[in-house]
């Protein structure tokens, strides 16, 4: 798993170019999540509706591709 951890799993950002450019630099994946009050860097492991104000509007890939290894780890779900 990347550098996020439990105190940094979310950040809150001003705006949506401050969480993108903090996420770069750190070479982390995850989100960027529009809420009421500004704009949240979440790590791959984000739970879907944890924040019910949330909407993505940016996937952030890192070098170490963990967004899509995170992904294909999800157990399938609606199967059979």
């Amino acid at each position: 798993m990347s550098e996020w951890n439990y105190t940094k799993c979310a950040k809150l950002f001003e705006s949506e170019a401050a969480a993108r450019e903090y996420m770069t630099e750190k070479d982390f994946a995850g989100w960027i999540l529009k809420r009421d009050s500004g704009y949240a860097a979440v790590c791959p492991t984000y739970p879907e509706g944890y924040y019910p104000d949330a909407i993505k509007v940016a996937e952030i890939e890192n070098s170490k591709h963990e967004l899509a290894k995170s992904a294909w780890s999800l157990p399938i779900q609606n199967c059979c």
